[in-house]
């Protein structure tokens, strides 16, 4: 009887995934308290400063897929160490760095080797499970995705404390013994079979160079047109035209970066990544949104505003972690989407008049929304991506994802740019609303899909 079989959580071969997994979300909102300092250090701006944070944001989007695509070629386990390679060499330039230039290296390089982590994690999973011919089990991906909800509540405090403690270098340093600790917990992680040595023009092959190129060329033009803070028609030109060419390349390669012949005849998956896009673009309107409206318009401090959230952060982890042991993935999705109508409803009820109680109902509910969504969509992408693309399709989830937090972002900008009122919070409300009702109109197919397969579950996928 296999490991896997005798346990119910391998928790030696977790251990070092989870540490993976959490160093993206927590080196992005480290910066969020050692910004001033670091900017101050340096004589800049803190909107100068603000290249640190977008400058891994948009690495991570493009690199994702990337990462999950080298996973699937050569070996996941591999791919994992060389991230956390990347993560300490990132990790020394930022502190030893001698001028911000170098700080920005340090975060492109801290996007890169920290997207590694997540979709050869999933890939390390799905292959340990199928070897053992058992479906992933809920809560083992629950792990996963709770994770990054923990790193996201821990690194504001855990930024904090170390610029208090070691200058703003301190959310850099933190970098090494977390990666020495997750490369030595690693040899726990079983190595892949010896693959036969493939010639460099072989691996160029299934590697698709341009799809990449195309890839990433379309997605910055992409992002760049997301963060405009007006609509401007000739900006779409280049990403219609860029979308149009990888979709014509990437159809006649045997090897494709993006499989768009397996989204045409899969729509039940390409309709997971439309997921993630409004989730997740719903959730970033939300988690900030939500506190610029208590400051702006309630005029709470920012340790009161923390306090507020506290309820959302705790709720979601505990509703990510009992709805993770279901595996009916389409009552997660509908129980999802019906939360989520409920925060859209209860952003509109925020005004000036309204009690504290009520907020902290608003936040409980927004928590529960969180929770329940990040499983489901993770369990349904688990569900619907082949075995053998399992890096690649989480990757590039990953991506939809970030793109909604940008989309999210932009519009915050825009909408609060003259300040914040309860007119404007209420019409956020609406477009949250409208993402809402897409994933509403999405539980129809996956309703039918259901139908079908009786109960859809990771197995009974594949």
């Amino acid at each position: 009887m296999s490991d896997v079989k005798k346990e119910r959580y391998p928790y030696r071969f977790m251990l070092p995934i989870v540490l993976g997994t959490m160093m993206n979300p927590l080196n992005s909102t480290m910066l969020a308290t050692a910004l001033i300092p670091l900017c101050n250090s340096f004589k800049i701006s803190v909107g100068s400063g603000a290249i640190l944070v977008t400058s891994l944001y948009v690495t991570s989007t493009i690199a994702q897929p990337l990462m999950g695509r080298l996973a699937d070629i050569f070996s996941a386990k591999k791919i994992n160490t060389l991230g956390f390679i990347l993560v300490l060499i990132a990790a020394l330039i930022g502190i030893f760095a001698p001028g911000f230039s170098w700080l920005v290296v340090s975060r492109i390089m801290l996007g890169l080797g920290t997207s590694a982590a997540y979709p050869s994690a999933m890939a390390l999973i799905n292959k340990k499970y199928a070897e053992a011919e058992l479906p992933v089990p809920g809560n083992v991906l629950g792990l996963v995705g709770i994770s990054a909800q923990v790193s996201m509540i821990l690194g504001p405090v855990l930024g904090g404390l170390l610029t208090q403690w070691l200058g703003w270098k301190g959310i850099f340093f933190i970098n090494i013994p977390w990666v020495i600790a997750a490369v030595y917990l690693s040899k726990a992680i079983p190595n892949d079979p010896v693959k036969e040595k493939l010639s460099a023009a072989r691996i160029l092959n299934r590697l698709d160079v341009p799809g990449i190129l195309i890839f990433t060329l379309f997605l910055l033009s992409l992002l760049f047109l997301l963060i405009q803070h007006s609509f401007t028609w000739q900006l779409i030109l280049p990403v219609v035209t860029l979308l149009i060419l990888m979709v014509v390349w990437e159809r006649r390669q045997d090897n494709p970066f993006i499989d768009v012949r397996l989204l045409a005849s899969k729509p039940s998956l390409l309709l997971v990544y439309v997921r993630a896009l409004a989730t997740s673009y719903i959730l970033y309107t939300m988690l900030y949104g939500f506190p610029q409206w208590l400051e702006g318009v309630r005029h709470f401090n920012p340790a009161e505003t923390g306090l507020f959230m506290l309820p959302d952060s705790i709720v979601a982890i505990a509703v990510g972690l009992l709805i993770s042991k279901s595996r009916k993935l389409f009552m997660q999705n509908f129980l999802g989407v019906i939360f989520m109508l409920a925060t859209c409803a209860g952003m509109y009820m925020l005004n000036t008049e309204i009690t504290i109680f009520m907020i902290v109902v608003v936040t409980v509910v927004m928590g529960i929304a969180e929770g329940l969504n990040l499983i489901a969509n993770q369990a349904l992408l688990n569900a619907e991506a082949p075995l053998a693309q399992k890096g690649v399709s989480f990757g590039l989830y990953r991506t939809f994802a970030y793109l909604g937090a940008i989309l999210s972002s932009s519009q915050l900008k825009v909408l609060f740019h003259t300040g914040i009122t309860d007119e404007k919070f209420h019409t956020l409300s609406f477009t949250a609303l409208a993402s809402s009702i897409v994933l509403a109109i999405l539980l129809i197919p996956l309703w039918r899909r259901h139908r079908q397969l009786a109960d859809i579950s990771p197995a009974s996928a594949r």
